[in-house]
Parts: structure tokens; sequence; C-alpha cells
């Protein structure tokens, strides 16, 4: 009797294995399938375009229009002349700039999509002023006045003046030159210590153009035992500029949970913060804005709550800055000879107050004088630090006996010294 051979075990698990690796197989084909179905979907439905920062630019004098033709969200621009950023506004075809003063610049334009991908793209500019628009400067109401009846060493006089579309103001007194910036209205008080005969120009100049007009004075030398009087006035104090910027400050969505917004903006260097309010927001999503100086005005706080979707907004605020200098002015000096016969008194006008400096303050000094035959002077008496109303007395003079008494007060916008009772 044959018996069958039994089958062989290892028959049941071969199909099992097949089978897996059958359904493994399909599994695979159906997630890379599923993959990148969904890779493609995110490509053509979900992810935005890339950010391309174009633009074109256009100038007329200190103008330029920038032709909007860039892709993207938001961004800024930069025009390169240390103004603020500006948001950058993809609905707006156009945005204009006005420069303060001509010169070569780079402006830069910075996109992105919400992605946060980047693009950038920077444009020379060269800005002039077209001559034609510039008006030629001008010099006029030029005076020149003696201080006291006599125009003997040492001698003051009182130039006056008016510049016009000027940049500097130049004083030639033919023994020095002085240079100013402050054009307008011009009032100088110089003095010339020594005889002779000197040339006065006062010259409006823009850099490229120049006018004048001139004068000419003499100065007669003073005879011996001629008694005359010196005044030095020193002005000191703050010159107070005034500048507003807008600062755009970014503010990105808080974390969850969170509605509460709060930003610092630090003040300009050297600037103090002097008042702060906010500019127009375009974005909704965000909602009772207000800003704030610190006590200090060195910062201002932003503070509102996140109501909306989206991730950042741009707020504009409106920055007064005041930046004070502390400044001493250069002395300037007065001086007169007493007459040679009636009242001895002189009366010397005080220089005007200094323009735009704040809270001056003035230190006068005093100085009495004796010429000699030899055509030079000696010093009878000095005040350091005038205080008027002042009185004193001066050492002998020739032909005098004794002691003489000085005085000198403060009448109107005028120092009167008197020599004698």
């Amino acid at each position: 009797m044959t018996t069958a051979a039994a089958p062989a075990p290892a028959a049941a698990p071969a199909k099992k294995s097949y089978f897996k690796t059958i359904a493994g197989a399909m599994l695979g084909l159906f997630s890379g399938a599923a993959a990148m179905y969904a890779t493609a979907v995110f490509n053509t439905v979900v992810k935005p375009n890339p950010p391309v920062a174009n633009f074109a630019v256009s100038t007329d004098g200190l103008n330029a229009t920038c032709q909007n033709h860039a892709v993207g969200t938001g961004g800024w621009w930069d025009y390169g002349d240390g103004s603020p950023l500006e948001a950058y506004d993809p609905g707006k075809p156009n945005v204009t700039h006005t420069y303060t003063k001509p010169g070569s610049y780079s402006i830069k334009l910075i996109v992105r999509n919400f992605l946060m991908e980047e693009s950038e793209r920077s444009v020379p500019v060269d800005l002039t002023t077209p001559p034609q628009t510039q008006a030629p400067p001008t010099v006029s109401d030029f005076t020149v006045e003696a201080i006291g009846s006599q125009s003997v060493a040492p001698a003051a006089f009182r130039i006056r003046g008016k510049a016009e579309n000027t940049e500097r103001v130049i004083l030639d007194l033919g023994d020095r030159v002085e240079v100013n910036t402050d054009t307008g209205t011009f009032e100088r008080l110089v003095v010339f210590e020594k005889p002779g005969q000197y040339p006065i120009q006062l010259i409006g100049h823009t850099g490229k153009q120049a006018v004048k007009q001139s004068a000419m004075v003499t100065v007669t030398a003073p005879k011996s035992g001629t008694l005359s009087v010196l005044l030095k006035v020193t002005d000191a104090g703050a010159r107070v500029e005034k500048q507003t910027f807008t600062e755009i400050v970014p503010i990105t969505a808080p974390t969850k949970g969170t509605k509460t917004i709060e930003r610092v903006i630090p003040a300009r260097a050297g600037f103090n913060i002097v008042q702060a309010s906010i500019g127009k927001v375009t974005s909704s999503a965000i909602q009772n804005l207000k800003v704030a100086v610190a006590a200090d005005k060195r910062t201002a706080k932003i503070t509102g709550e996140w109501t909306g979707s989206g991730t950042e907004a741009m707020v504009p605020v409106i920055i007064n800055g005041e930046k004070t200098t502390a400044i001493a002015m250069a002395p300037e000096s007065l001086a007169a000879a007493f007459p040679p016969s009636g009242l001895p008194t002189i009366k010397l006008p005080l220089p005007p107050q200094p323009r735009n400096v704040a809270g001056v303050q003035r230190k006068m000094s005093l100085e009495f004088r004796e010429a000699s035959a030899d055509g030079t002077s000696r010093v009878l008496l000095t005040v350091a630090d005038l205080k008027v109303p002042y009185s004193g007395t001066v050492m002998p003079v020739r032909g005098t006996s004794g002691p003489q008494p000085v005085s000198a007060q403060l009448v109107g916008d005028s120092v009167v010294v008197k020599w004698g009772n």
C-alpha cells in the first residue's frame, strides 16, 4: 500500500506573502499619487506667485514719481534720503516723494508675499533743480552807519542790509571776512581798532552766483589824551531745531489668545519727542489705536487691540521732534570816543538778539582807554563782568587830579556810558 505524500507546509504561507507584496505595492502607488496630487494642488491653488519688485521712476525738479509694476502683498519704499520708510500699497499705481535738496539718490522697493518671500529692486535717480526755477540772488538796503559823533580809532559801525535768494552772506571788512548762513535781513556791529580806510562789502552767494554792494569807511587816529570806551557783548543760549517725522511701525499678529498690542518707538538721535499722533491706518485688523509720549520724551508707546485676520499691519506714527543744541555766539564789540567838549556821554547800541536761539544769556564787559601821543592807547579801567547800572572810578588821566567817576546804565536797547559827574 502506497501512502500519498503530505502537502508541503510552506505552500499556504507563500500565498499569504504574495498577497501582502501586491497589497503593499498598490498602497505605495496610491500614497505616491496622493502626495503628487496634493503637491500639485498646493502649487496651483494655495502657493502665491513669487514677489517681483518692479517699478519705473520719473522726476520733475525735486519730485520723484515711482510707477508701480510690482507683484506682492506688502513691503516698503526706501527713498535713500534718510526719510522714514513708506509702506508699499499694492493697489496704488504711483507714489511720489519730494526731496529737500538736489543730489544723487537710490530708490529701493522691497516687496513680499504672505509666505514672507521677498524681492527687491533699486533705481538710481539724479535730481537737480532747474536753473529757470532759481531766482537770482539780491543784496539791497545796504547801509554803513558810524556809532558816535566821530570815527576815531577804535571806531564802531553798524552795517545793515538784506540778502535774498542766497545760501550764505559774506561780510568783507577789509581786514577780516565773516561768513553767515542766516539770510534775509542782516545787521552787524563791527569795530576797527586802528586808523585807516576800510572797504566794506556785503556779498550774497548761492554757490554759482554772487552779488554785492560796497562802501568805504575812514577811521582817523585819535589825538593824545582822547578818552574812549569799548563794550564787548557775548551771547550764549540754545538753538532749537524742530522736525516732523513719519515712522512706519510694522505690527505682527499677537500670539493666540492675546489681543493686546504694545510697541515702543525710540526718539531719533539727538531729538526729543514733543508730540505723537497716529496717521492713516489702511488695515482694519487693529482697533483702538493710541500713542502716548513718555515723560522723558525719549520714547512713544503705541497701544491697541488686534481684532482682525492676517499676519501684519503697518501703522504710521507722526512724530514732532525737537533738537536742542547749546551754542556760544562770537563776541561783538562796540567802541566810541568821548567828544572833546560838551557832555561826556556815549550811547552804544546793543547788538540784536541772535535769531532762532532760546534762553539767551548775555554777558558784557567794559573797557575805558586813553590815547597816547605815539598812536597807542593805555587801558584805564576794565570791568570784566558788567552789570548795569554800574558806577565806578578810573585812575587819573592826563590833565586831571584824582580818580574820575564813570557810570553805565541800560536805556532801551543801548548802554549809555558817562564820564564824570
